[in-house]
Formats: C-alpha cells, sequence, structure tokens
C-alpha cells in the first residue's frame, strides 16, 4: 500500500506539474493560443499578468482539490480502490479547471490581439514562398515502431503463466497503448514538416515532428517495460518491489522532462520571421483545430508539445471516438474481471 501511494501521489504531483507550465510549452509568438507577429508579445506586461493569473489559479485549484481527495480518503481509510476512483476524479477534475483557465486566458489573448491593432506581418492571405529555398527534411523511418512489438509478446507470456483477472486487465491495457501509440507514431509521420507558405514562421518545425515521433516510441517503449516489470511484480520480494517503485518514479520524471526542457531550451527561443498566417479562428480556445480547407489531418499544437487533430476531418473523429470506446472497453472488462 505504501508503494502503491507514493506512485499515486508523484503521479498528481506531476499532471499538476505539466498542467501549470502549459503557457510556457508553446511558440513564444503564441499566447495561449493566439499566434501573434513576433515574440515580443511574450514579455509585454499584459502577456506577463495573464500568464501568473493562470499559474496561481492552477496551482490553488490542484491545492483544493488535494485537500478534498486526502480528507475522502482519509474517511474510506485509504482503501486501495477507493484511492484509485479518487485518484481519476482528481485527474478529471484538475483537466476540467484547467481547461476552462485556459478557454478564459485564450478570449483575453483574443482581445489583447485586437488592442494592439494591426500588425503588417501577422496575414490572413495565403503565404507564398520560393521552393528552391526549403530545405528537404529526413523522416523517421517507419520501421522504427517495431521496437514496441517485442515486449508486448514478452507481456503476453507473462500473463498466461498468470491466471490473475489484474494481470489480464494489465495485459489489455498494455495492448491499448501499444495500438495507440503505434496508431499515433504513424499517423504523426503524416503531420507536415512547416507551417502552410512560409517555414520560417515556425522555425524548427520539421525538427520538431521528428522529435515528438522519437519521443513517442521512447515513452511507448519506457511505460511497456514498466507494465511488463508490473506484471512481475507478485513475484518479486518487498525490497524488490521498493525497487520497482523507484525505477518507475524516476524513469516516469525523466521522461516527463526531457522533451518540454529540450523544447523550452532549443525551438522555443527561436524567431518567428516573415509573414505569419493568422489562422486564430480555425483554433476553437486555442487548443482544438477546425479547419475544412486544409488537408492535413495532424498539425502542430498551439498550446503543448506535439499534434493535434483537424476536427474538420471525418478520419479524426473515428480516431477519437474508437480510442475512447478502446478505452471504455478496458473499464467495462475490468470491472466484469473483478
Amino acid at each position: 500500500m505504501q508503494a502503491e501511494m507514493v506512485i499515486l501521489v508523484v503521479t498528481w504531483l506531476i499532471l499538476v506539474a505539466i498542467q501549470a507550465v502549459t503557457p510556457w510549452l508553446s511558440r513564444r509568438n503564441v499566447l495561449f493560443g493566439v499566434v501573434y507577429a513576433r515574440n515580443s508579445i511574450w514579455t509585454t506586461p499584459a502577456a506577463k499578468k495573464l500568464r501568473r493569473r493562470y499559474l496561481a489559479f492552477s496551482l490553488t485549484g490542484a491545492a483544493i482539490l488535494s485537500v478534498i481527495g486526502i480528507g475522502i480518503a482519509a474517511t474510506m481509510h485509504f482503501a486501495a480502490t477507493a484511492l484509485a476512483w479518487i485518484q481519476i476524479a482528481a485527474f478529471l477534475l484538475s483537466i476540467c479547471l484547467n481547461y476552462a483557465l485556459i478557454v478564459a486566458a485564450h478570449r483575453k489573448s483574443l482581445q489583447l490581439l485586437k488592442e494592439m491593432g494591426n500588425q503588417q506581418e501577422l496575414t490572413q492571405s495565403k503565404v507564398t514562398v520560393d521552393l528552391n529555398k526549403l530545405k528537404p527534411q529526413t523522416l523517421v523511418p517507419a520501421a522504427y515502431g517495431l521496437v514496441l512489438v517485442p515486449q508486448f509478446f514478452l507481456a503476453l507470456v507473462l500473463g498466461f503463466q498468470q491466471t490473475s483477472a489484474d494481470s489480464w486487465v494489465m495485459i489489455l491495457a498494455l495492448a491499448v497503448e501499444t495500438l495507440t501509440v503505434l496508431g499515433a507514431f504513424y499517423l504523426s509521420r503524416r503531420a507536415r514538416g512547416a507551417v502552410r507558405g512560409n517555414p520560417d514562421a515556425e522555425p524548427r518545425a520539421g525538427k520538431v515532428r521528428n522529435s515528438v515521433l522519437y519521443y513517442l516510441l521512447f515513452t511507448g517503449f519506457l511505460s511497456q517495460s514498466l507494465l511488463v516489470l508490473q506484471l512481475m511484480l507478485p513475484n518479486m520480494s518487498a525490497e524488490g518491489q521498493w525497487w520497482f517503485v523507484i525505477i518507475t518514479l524516476t524513469l516516469t520524471l525523466l521522461s516527463v522532462s526531457f522533451l518540454p526542457l529540450v523544447y523550452i531550451l532549443g525551438t522555443r527561443r527561436l524567431t518567428a520571421k516573415g509573414s505569419v498566417l493568422n489562422d486564430n479562428q480555425h483554433w476553437v480556445w486555442g487548443m482544438f483545430y477546425y479547419n475544412p480547407t486544409d488537408p492535413a489531418l495532424f498539425v502542430e499544437k498551439r498550446l503543448g508539445i506535439g499534434f493535434t487533430l483537424n476536427m474538420a476531418k471525418t478520419m479524426s473523429w473515428v480516431i477519437l471516438v474508437g480510442f475512447l470506446l478502446i478505452v471504455a472497453g478496458i473499464v467495462i472488462i475490468s470491472f466484469i474481471l473483478d
């Protein structure tokens, strides 16, 4: 139980930290999902005030949810099942709270853009560029996705050696995770490597795409390894279980912090040049992309690192609904097995 408590607490703190730094995980000419002509917007007093307000409300909300969660858990004598449901509820409430904060900040950012008046470099017209000046980009080979296959079969072997319901739930979770990561990897390979028309408006977009692809494979492989170790957990000694907790937390912290740090210290420092396409009208609340005229299925996120779906495409909804149905299926099966 102590080991499980440590994992729950650290996982919660990681979620809180990720949500708190979300505004900093964007290009410097983007403020809460609203694109501006130049990076200078980031240092204006209005932008700083907006970020400070978001950070204060985000951390305050997380602290309140933590106190409420601990209180409810104490009344239930910190039972394992109760802790799991409390964590799920806290996660969902925290995500909803931060989404609401981002929506409010996004509206303020749009208002700030309007107050700043016309920016010559920000255009709603099509941006053209000399194709001869574009540099060829190397895409991560598709065969690299096969790195996730061996551990999946290893988990199946371990699962057949056990008869508990929990082990089969973990195998189902591993199967969904493997399919999700592989699907995200192969679909993200189709994401564009440069902004439409002007690659200088989003410097290193191609390298960001490849970094995300490598990161997907790395975190997928790491998560698979931890689930395989968890399948071996019942056969471990008490000391071995604590070593498992230490390894899990260490690798999780490293994997969660690596890409954001690289992004903040590298790509985020680059300056947008030339004409920047103003497509703010296609970004709902700065988080969801909806553009029927854009053939791309995946586009770079405005907030956060990685890619998001173009919700104007039918395939995007097929992917989203399919994923939700699979997750719901696992939850239902886990209840049936219990």
